[in-house]
């Protein structure tokens, strides 16, 4: 296998398929080798860069903006298409116009940090963990980290498909900073923004939402 990086929602994607339809996914995923895309693109982008940067700076004008410059891109364009994707994120953005980010906030004080490389070999396979921000928080000798990692699919989320982004979030972390900080599993937060549907691994770990990363990573290895 010579695939250099696997995307988090090509194990969601994998989890929904027939056995005949995981044998045409994962030859797909041979014949990519060094890279796969998650299959999003820039579909999202103006949606979720506006609510990465509202969380951030606990500012919904970062919302509004956005708003006015996509509502400005769809007036202009004739495509049906590119006018769907404008409308759809349109849709999403207006859903935060009056959120309080805060609520993701596990403390009022978070200290943002720079992101390590972005895979991690897990059970074999180089796991691509792309969260928008690495946050700490909490007192100098005692100090929290978590994440946020905010995802959208066309085809929906189940909070099961939520669960397998914040474990693979949660190994991302321990793997990088548990020498320096306490993980905390709440904090490692997985949010789908069309429907404001957040997990953390918390969730996991109380057996709310089981878990099923190893069991997918498990199987997806016996057809490669």
């Amino acid at each position: 296998m010579a695939i250099q990086k696997l995307p988090v929602k090509k194990l969601v994607e994998f989890r929904r398929l027939s056995k005949s339809q995981k044998t045409t996914f994962t030859n797909r995923l041979k014949v990519a080798k060094k890279s796969v895309s998650d299959g999003g693109g820039n579909y999202w982008v103006r949606s979720i860069s506006a609510i990465s940067g509202a969380f951030r700076e606990n500012d919904k004008s970062h919302i509004t903006d956005k708003i006015d410059e996509v509502s400005a891109l769809y007036n202009l364009n004739t495509t049906p298409q590119v006018k769907n994707m404008y409308r759809r994120n349109i849709e999403i953005l207006e859903k935060y116009i009056d959120f309080d980010f805060s609520h993701w906030m596990p403390s009022p004080n978070l200290t943002f940090l720079s992101k390590p490389k972005s895979v991690l070999d897990m059970n074999g396979l180089p796991i691509q963990i792309l969260p928008q921000h690495i946050f700490s928080y909490g007192a100098k000798n005692n100090k929290s980290i978590g994440g946020i990692w905010l995802v959208v699919w066309q085809e929906g989320f189940k909070p099961s498909d939520l669960g397998i982004y914040s474990e693979a979030l949660y190994r991302f972390l321990s793997s990088y900073y548990s020498e320096d900080y306490i993980v905390n599993p709440s904090a490692c937060m997985t949010i789908d923004i069309a429907n404001i549907q957040v997990v953390g691994y918390d969730k996991i770990l109380s057996g709310d939402i089981p878990s099923t990363i190893d069991e997918t990573m498990k199987s997806l290895k016996e057809y490669l």
